[in-house]
Formats: structure tokens, sequence, C-alpha cells
């Protein structure tokens, strides 16, 4: 009886030091332009807008917006882009409860993959 009261104690903690370390995050899809979206998950929040221009014949991508930290909790809210023209996914972090970061970035392309994320 006693190795099973300990056995959940260690459990009980492991899920709470567990739990922390989880990042919450709106569903990733890719979308094409025109787009908006203005996600809301527990701890931050963004908007974004995706504008498609042809500049000198080439199909250019803008994402546009703003991501803010709500919750003081030591972590950031993070908007990450993964537009199909680039290899690696850009990030913007705005670290801090009621700071917001703005976003203004450029890619070839029509699409991308845009999420809010907390970590």
């Amino acid at each position: 009886m006693r190795l099973t009261l300990s056995l959940r104690a260690v459990l009980a903690v492991l899920a709470l030091v567990g739990g922390t370390a989880v990042v919450t995050a709106t569903p990733a899809t890719a979308a094409t332009c025109p787009h908006s979206d203005s996600p809301k998950i527990d701890g931050a929040e963004a908007t974004w807008t995706l504008k498609c221009k042809k500049v000198e014949g080439v199909e250019s991508l803008y994402v546009d917006g703003w991501v803010e930290d709500t919750r003081v909790d030591g972590m950031c809210a993070t908007v990450t882009i993964a537009a199909d023209s680039k290899s690696y996914p850009e990030e913007v972090q705005a670290c801090g409860s009621g700071t917001r970061e703005q976003i203004h970035k450029f890619y070839t392309g029509r699409s991308a993959t845009v999420k809010l994320s907390v970590r």
C-alpha cells in the first residue's frame, strides 16, 4: 500500500512537471493568399493577413500582423511562418505579458503555414 502511494505521488509530480513543458498551438494548415486569421490560445493571441502581389513578374507573399503575450508565465507567444519557398520556418516572438511584436515578412510564392504557440 505504501509503495502504491509513493508511486502515485511520483506520477502526480511527473504529470505536473510534464504539463508545464507542453506547447499550446493553433492547428497548422497551409493558407493561400488572400487569407487572414486571428487565433487566441491560453497565453497568446495574434492576428495576421497573407497578401499576394506580383513584383516584376514574381509572385510575392506578404505576411503582416502582430503577436502578443497575454500571460505572466515566463514563456513567449510565438508565431511560426513556414513559407513554401523557404526551407526553414521563421518565428516572431513576444515575451512578457502585454508585450506585442509586429509581423512584417516577405516571401516568394503564394502560400504559407502560419501558427500561434506558447513556448
